[in-house]
């Protein structure tokens, strides 16, 4: 979830969190993206146009290509650097757009952001307390309720119910 967090464009800068848990997201961000980004970071650079000399003829052919070092790492940093996002922007559509700028953290928010919602944990919710309510607890108040739901849901936590 707290990867989910830093990689919305709306909540990337942490503010509310302590130092060290912003930076311990962002290592395991940082691993996960070097788990992803291409393993070839260099790449030849062969230009022959119509100006280059024939001593840069010679050159190439003598010691190859050159090469340039593509650094991918540019892409984790300037992510951080970019602005954060205004609140009412679609965290899906800012990826959308921003994917060529941004193509491994673009892999990795596809992979955290589109986690669907489920209601699965307070549908149990509401089974435990139709079962907790029946017609001889029907004139129980509010805050007991509440609080036989919560024993009931951290009964494995006290060792109440075992």
């Amino acid at each position: 979830m707290l990867l989910a967090t830093i990689l919305d464009p709306q909540c990337k800068r942490t503010h509310g969190w302590p130092n060290e848990l912003r930076e311990r997201v962002k290592v395991e961000l940082k691993v996960q993206y070097d788990e992803i980004k291409p393993q070839n970071n260099t790449q030849p650079k062969e230009n022959f146009s119509n100006n280059n000399s024939s001593i840069d003829h010679f050159h190439a052919y003598i010691f190859g290509p050159q090469v340039i070092e593509k650094n991918e790492d540019t892409e984790f940093d300037n992510y951080f650097r970019t602005p954060q996002a205004s609140y009412d922007t679609n965290p899906f559509q800012w990826w959308q757009n921003n994917k060529d700028s941004f193509p491994v953290l673009y892999e990795l928010a596809c992979k955290y952001l589109y986690i669907p919602a489920t209601s699965v944990s307070s549908e149990r919710l509401f089974s435990d307390a139709g079962n907790q309510i029946c017609e001889e607890r029907n004139r129980l108040k509010a805050s007991i309720v509440t609080e036989l739901l919560f024993l009931k849901r951290n009964s494995e936590y006290f060792n109440v119910f075992k």
